[in-house]
């Protein structure tokens, strides 16, 4: 059952996406790094929280119902991190989707 609207799940979506850029790159700043990968990951998670209006809203509705509890928020936050390293999602759209199949089980 949705508790969220749409909206609201994208706002907050956003947010975790903009909260997660600034961690990374304050960790970057504070291990004084002179690697790109931290700041690579912050711009891959600004690029995301500029997309998340793209998301189709049905994808907002399964991404919200995943997250039940502590874990799936534990898991969202990790998840998120690992792809921004990676690289591998380029929108907001691909990783709500990454989410939705590591959480169902999926490929």
């Amino acid at each position: 059952m949705i508790t969220m609207s749409v909206a609201r799940i994208a706002e907050s979506l956003q947010r975790d996406f903009r909260t997660a850029a600034n961690h990374l790159r304050e960790t970057g700043r504070r291990v004084r790094t002179t690697s790109r990968h931290y700041l690579d990951a912050a711009n891959i998670l600004d690029q995301w929280a500029a997309t998340v209006n793209d998301i189709r809203p049905d994808l907002l509705v399964i991404f919200h119902e995943l997250m039940a509890g502590p874990a799936d928020r534990e898991r969202h936050a990790e998840l998120l991190r690992q792809i921004a390293f990676k690289g591998t999602a380029k929108t907001a759209n691909e990783y709500v989707c990454a989410y939705i199949s590591d959480r169902t089980g999926g490929g």
